[in-house]
């Protein structure tokens, strides 16, 4: 047997293995959609979830809040995540290093705790910063309401919607020749129009993914629109399919029906992407490769106070308006006599299963994220630099979780390790809580590590292999340490994920494995604001010193080029 028959038998065999981790919770979704029987009675199949969810104009309002809420967030931060981290990896932009920091906390600070923080700040009518303004003599009335359309756009820019473009993206400017910037300057082109003319279209590809990236997830959040939306009356798809597989007895079968729908609309978007990412793709890394910054003149420190002035109200405004609500006797009341305390920290410090999720959200974060880097590189490699049949299925596969919403995807993989029975022994154990952080990653993972795999032109590996180098040793010495900031990128993104992550671990982590953010939204939807305050302050904190460690490390292996 030939190499090359081993080669494409190995191969095989990863193809195999990764379909059925992936394709598996989907196609027991899509049977469970055809399940019309009432919860814990006798199977029985139809099409009547189908007729319903076609049926009800409820839904399509729900739909075109999605649409829209989706588009008005994804339109404004590709926008500005471009800009951002071509400021960050390509300009004299004063701090620049410290300030890409400050998005990967941004990305990092979990969603719950950032909303209860704007909350704290901006409600209604006990909102400090409503109260505050409404003691001015022209203000009569609460100029903020959270608890609307725009509020839930201005929660999702604050958090992770923005701070994810610039997280993904800067590595991938950062990789680029400044050749090309440099020929535009040198023709007369001020710098915006080479970002206009030069820059974006060389990143076309990686921007289109980090696009599709963000419709997706946008239209698939639940957390903030579920928090915010409720007291609006403004219901999302993601909320329709949330509150089918909360109600009481849950409703499996339109929950199922409602993800399949969504993945269907999904698809030829993802088809569209690969079509031309395929047909755009080239190499802006090779052997003459020179990554010089452009310089911004007069305009770099005005530019460093307004994103100083984004970061802050991204990380610091919520982290400190959270921090003062753990010191609050009741969330937010500030009208009671000795509105404050420190009970509820005495108290968290001393709970046994808050130290106990602590724990867990730390072994869950390291293992998730060192497996994903070597899991998610080995992938991006197979589809990007080989001639390996079926290396195209390979890569549609990795589309397929981000398809489906994190809490239904929860109950496919609920059915994995439940319906399979050499998977059901790892049932309740730590290891099924990072199958499926990883599986909720393996897309953005694969996808962003795909992308600059591509950046690099062929004739590196070649010279390589023409020295005598072997594909692993090529891939080791050659690719990976061009590859390294983003495979670091994304084993930060996977660390976040694990730490913050609700939706697609909600119905897998049993108490002894429970994680930090289950045990927050427990507290919080028990109504405990103020003790699920106190887990939100330590998730960020964990989060941020992550962040800080990460760019330590970066910066010590040479990762942080250019910088």
């Amino acid at each position: 047997m030939s190499a090359r028959h081993i080669q494409i038998g190995v191969f095989g065999l990863i193809v195999i293995t990764v379909g059925f981790f992936l394709l598996y919770p989907i196609f027991s979704l899509l049977i469970t959609s055809f399940e019309t029987n009432e919860f814990g009675r006798p199977l029985a199949y139809g099409v009547k979830n189908w007729d319903i969810i076609f049926g009800q104009i409820k839904l399509l309002d729900a739909l075109w809040n999605t649409v829209s809420l989706s588009a008005t967030r994804t339109a404004l931060s590709i926008v500005l995540g471009v800009a951002l981290a071509w400021l960050i990896a390509r300009t004299n932009l004063p701090g620049r290093q410290w300030l890409e920091v400050g998005f990967w906390i941004a990305l990092f600070m979990p969603a719950l705790p950032v909303t209860l923080g704007w909350v704290f700040l901006l409600e209604n009518r006990s909102g400090l910063l409503n109260v505050w303004l409404m003691k001015l003599p022209f203000v009569s009335e609460p100029l903020f309401n959270i608890y609307s359309w725009w509020g839930i756009v201005w929660v999702h820019m604050m958090g992770a919607t923005l701070a994810i473009k610039v997280f993904l993206l800067v590595p991938a400017f950062r990789g680029m020749d400044s050749s090309l910037e440099e020929a535009g300057r040198t023709s007369g082109a001020n710098v915006w129009i080479v970002l206009k003319r030069i820059v974006v279209p060389m990143m076309a590809p990686t921007i289109l993914v980090v696009l599709l990236l963000g419709v997706i997830k946008a239209m698939q959040a639940f957390e903030i629109e579920l928090i915010l939306g409720t007291p609006a009356r403004i219901e999302v798809y993601s909320t329709v399919i949330y509150r089918a597989m909360s109600q009481e007895p849950p409703n499996h079968g339109m929950a199922s029906a409602l993800s399949i729908a969504f993945l269907l609309m999904i698809v030829p978007l993802v088809v569209a992407q690969q079509w031309y990412s395929r047909r755009h793709e080239h190499a802006s890394i090779s052997g003459k490769f020179r990554n010089r910054t452009q310089d911004l003149g007069r305009w770099r420190w005005p530019i460093f106070a307004i994103v100083l002035a984004l970061l802050t109200l991204m990380t610091i405004v919520p982290f400190i308006f959270l921090l003062i609500s753990t010191f609050m006797k009741m969330f937010g009341l500030f009208a009671m006599d000795q509105p404050w305390t420190d009970a509820h920290w005495i108290r968290a410090l001393t709970r046994g299963d808050m130290m106990r999720a602590l724990w867990n959200s730390l072994r869950l974060g390291v293992t998730a994220s060192v497996s994903g880097m070597i899991i998610f590189a080995g992938i991006a490699y197979l589809v990007a630099r080989t001639k390996l049949p079926g290396r195209r299925i390979l890569d549609f596969l990795t589309w397929m979780p981000a398809l489906v919403p994190g809490v239904v995807l929860s109950l496919g993989l609920l059915q994995l390790f439940t319906g399979v029975a050499f998977l059901r022994p790892f049932y309740g154990t730590m290891g099924v809580l990072v199958v499926a952080i990883l599986i909720g990653a393996v897309t953005v993972g694969t996808q962003l590590i795909s992308g600059a795999l591509r950046q690099i032109g062929a004739e590196l590996e070649e010279a390589a292999w023409a020295a005598g180098g072997s594909r692993f040793y090529t891939f080791r010495r050659v690719v990976l340490p061009l590859i390294a900031p983003t495979v670091a990128v994304i084993g930060l993104e996977i660390f976040a994920s694990a730490n913050s992550a609700v939706a697609i671990i909600s119905l897998l982590g049993t108490g002894a494995t429970q994680p930090l953010s289950i045990l927050q939204l427990v507290l919080i939807d028990s109504g405990r604001f103020e003790a699920g305050a106190v887990a939100g302050i330590i998730i960020m904190i964990l989060t941020i010193g992550s962040a800080f460690l990460a760019r330590y490390i970066a910066t010590k292996a040479g990762l942080a080029a250019a910088n």
